[in-house]
């Protein structure tokens, strides 16, 4: 049974204390400013390094949260967007929410967009708790500093899972009191950049190029791949290839290409290719534990269970495969194509859709990638599927798309081409900055197809309104999520949008 390092730690005297925390911030000043003697808190636990590493776990925790990568990155990221054409009953806990990310009815009080805001500012609180307590701690100077790299690539990802989502967020790197905190308001996201940029640096520069201990861990690779890809948002092209090229060379790969359709069903976990993932656990207590499950939730999409009919593929999302393109099959499992599903673990492939299998799909065909082959589809328990935050295939499609950018073809169809060339399509020859620009664009969104990427990538090349727009996206109400309606009335300062 897999092992991650969150739940090895979950029970992490230090999440008692931030729940501690978190329940004093929002009592009185009577409250607050009795004395506590039971238990732990902020002045009696940051003692030694085992408070130290409990405490990262915690900020690790946060990684698999609802908000985060085990959820939220599929609503906010794709079914906002031309992959994902949302046809469920608009009803349930799961069906409204997806249904109104894809029509474009976005709420305040979307649990989705809540859970990235609240989920991302608590792992930035847990980052700067340990980042203010660490000096102070008694232990190896290399282990603390390399402590305090992993929490700034951390606080990094969150901040910028909140600029993706929000745009202008509320910014802190300390700790604040609670006076302070409600004077807080929308910062400009281009100073939030920058700080990103200064924590994955500090973190690069630090941290082991890969092979983490234990599995999970962040290394330099995952900060310059991070890194690469928070330059390509503000259209920093040097500094993006730049970034790309170091992780490169610092002993990634592709994995072949009849493994490529593991690497999302939990049967390849932490590869070659594997940067930065998501490490889920099955059983952990179950799939309904509420914040405490570190499970994948791709059994949402399940052919084996008759109400898991959510995230339904888009028509053009099926189209887009040249003919032999192996990612196809890999990513979507297609009504009439010949697509083979193991459903129980027994080894043995049915057609798709046969026995007890659904057996009517929205547009014909239903997500492949993140169910848990090899396991029994019915059971939500078992989807032990990781989910990969960041993949050396996006390293390439990350450099590729910035050499292009600086007029080096050359360079740029190199790494696209490995790519495709894993693929099973022919290689690309083009040398047109504008055509190239173009196929390069078309193949990331073959790549990373239902990884959480797309809505942002066409809202970064300026082609949300183009390509959304039919599907109900409107300019200025659109870019971003409204902020949760509670914050607003905690935050005097802070505004709505759209306003």
């Amino acid at each position: 049974m897999k092992i991650s390092i969150i739940n090895t730690q979950k029970s992490s005297l230090f999440i008692l204390l931030i729940a501690f925390v978190l329940t004093v911030g929002s009592c009185g000043e009577d409250f607050v400013t009795k004395e506590f003697t039971n238990g732990v808190v902020s002045d009696n636990f940051f003692q030694t390094a085992t408070d130290a590493n409990q405490a990262l776990t915690a900020v690790y925790d946060i990684v698999g949260a609802r908000g985060m990568y085990r959820e939220s990155m599929w609503v906010l990221g794709d079914a906002a967007s031309d992959d994902i054409n949302e046809l469920t009953g608009d009803n349930g806990d799961y069906g409204t929410h997806y249904r109104a990310a894809s029509d474009y009815r976005w709420e305040a009080s979307n649990p989705y967009s809540t859970a990235r805001w609240y989920d991302s500012y608590k792992g930035i609180f847990r980052a700067n708790i340990l980042l203010e307590e660490l000096p102070e701690i008694e232990m190896d100077g290399a282990l603390k500093t390399r402590f305090a790299a992993e929490a700034k690539f951390l606080r990094a990802l969150f901040y910028f899972n909140l600029i993706m989502a929000f745009g202008d967020v509320p910014f802190m790197t300390a700790v604040l009191t609670r006076e302070e905190y409600l004077e807080l308001a929308r910062t400009d996201k281009e100073i939030i950049y920058a700080q990103i940029e200064q924590d994955l640096l500090d973190a690069a520069s630090v941290l082991p190029a890969v092979a983490p201990d234990p599995v999970g861990r962040a290394t330099s690779g995952a900060a310059n791949g991070l890194l690469s890809r928070v330059y390509l948002f503000q259209d920093n092209w040097t500094d993006a290839a730049n970034a790309a090229a170091d992780v490169m060379g610092a002993g990634y790969s592709l994995v072949a290409t009849e493994d490529f359709e593991r690497i999302f069903s939990g049967q390849l976990e932490n590869s070659s290719e594997s940067i930065f993932e998501f490490q889920s656990v099955g059983f952990s207590p179950n799939v309904w534990g509420g914040e405490l499950t570190e499970t994948s939730f791709g059994f949402l999409w399940s052919p084996m269970i008759g109400w898991a009919n959510w995230y339904s593929p888009s028509p053009s999302s099926q189209e887009q495969f040249e003919d032999g393109d192996i990612r196809r099959k890999a990513s979507l499992l297609v009504v009439g194509a010949g697509d083979m599903l193991d459903t129980d673990g027994d080894g043995i492939e049915e057609p798709f859709p046969s026995g007890d299998m659904n057996g009517n799909y929205f547009n014909n065909a239903n997500v492949r990638k993140w169910l848990a082959i090899g396991k029994n589809l019915a059971n939500g328990d078992e989807y032990e599927v990781n989910f990969p935050i960041v993949r050396y295939a996006e390293i390439l499609l990350n450099y590729a798309e910035a050499q292009n950018e600086l007029n080096n073809p050359t360079d740029a169809l190199v790494a696209l081409n490995e790519i495709r060339a894993r693929a099973m399509v022919p290689l690309i020859t083009e040398t047109d900055q504008g055509l190239l620009r173009d196929l390069i664009r078309a193949e990331r969104r073959r790549e990373l197809l239902f990884e959480g990427q797309r809505f942002y990538d066409l809202h970064r090349w300026g082609l949300a309104d183009e390509v959304l727009g039919p599907l109900g996206y409107r300019v200025g109400t659109h870019e971003y999520w409204p902020v949760p309606v509670a914050e607003l009335d905690l935050m005097p300062n802070l505004t709505q949008y759209p306003n």
